[in-house]
């Protein structure tokens, strides 16, 4: 069976992460290890659907018999538009339940969970991007009492976020970390093997560096920050689990088996 799957060439099955691109994701192999774990027969394929595309291909796979998917770059948006509900101040989604059009945003909360589990305290943070992963964090993040800057190259879309959210997020001209104890790269960048500009000097030293995506190996920003040698980093496998968990149980009702997940990632 091949890694993913166009949408039109798709076979049956149950479970799904949409994106384009989608070949390099990890979700297929976490969630089979979770349904392995708690004895579950389900699948779960990645499917390759281009932006303008959403609407077609989730009728197809509702009609081939899918439950539920998840949308990831550069879906998020279109999820939203698609389902008929959500937070109005995110407008994206990234899990939904194809028979009742229905969606939620595990993005967030399992950003949040992730930080728990690093020991992250409330603190200024600065994020890199201004797409549907970018806004969701600023959100999550200004609800739990984060002071939350934004800095993206197209300054309309930050701008964007912050009328769209109504949340008292500050939108930087230039990427200035100053003060910041976390600093996340929200952009697809390291799936194209590039870096977003960042101002290095400014961070503090133990800041914690998050680039809430992965590849093989380090991220270009990852390795940038850990030349560094004085500041902490993490990749997007461990938001990977605990979206994906979140999504899981929303979708069944069962308690996920993060532990099988994240081995399966690692």
């Amino acid at each position: 069976m091949a890694d993913w799957h166009e949408w039109r060439d798709a076979p049956s099955g149950d479970y799904a992460v949409l994106g384009d691109p989608v070949s390099h994701s990890l979700s297929p192999r976490m969630h089979q290890a979770n349904f392995d774990a708690l004895g579950l027969k389900s699948t779960y394929l990645a499917v390759r659907v281009p932006e303008l595309e959403f609407p077609q291909a989730l009728a197809r796979l509702s009609k081939l018999g899918y439950l539920g998917v998840n949308a990831t770059v550069p879906l998020k948006e279109a999820a939203y538009r698609w389902a008929r509900d959500g937070d109005s101040r995110i407008g994206a989604l990234n899990t939904l339940r194809l028979a009742l059009r229905e969606g939620i945003g595990t993005d967030g909360p399992g950003f949040l969970e992730t930080l728990g589990e690093l020991g992250v305290d409330v603190c200024r943070t600065l994020i890199l991007g201004a797409g549907g992963t970018a806004k969701t964090l600023a959100v999550a993040l200004n609800d739990a009492g984060f002071e939350v800057a934004i800095h993206s190259r197209t300054h309309r879309r930050a701008h964007a976020i912050v009328e769209e959210s109504g949340c008292p997020i500050q939108v930087l001209e230039r990427p200035d970390a100053s003060g910041c104890g976390l600093i996340v790269n929200a952009t697809s960048a390291g799936l194209s093997g590039e870096s977003p500009a960042l101002d290095w000097d400014t961070i503090p030293s133990q800041s914690l560096v998050y680039d809430v995506f992965y590849t093989d190996g380090r991220t270009p920003f990852l390795r940038l920050a850990e030349s560094r040698g004085n500041l902490r980093t993490i990749d997007g496998r461990r938001l990977l689990v605990a979206q994906g968990a979140l999504a899981f149980e929303w979708w069944t009702g069962l308690r996920a088996s993060r532990k099988a997940m994240m081995q399966a990632v690692l």
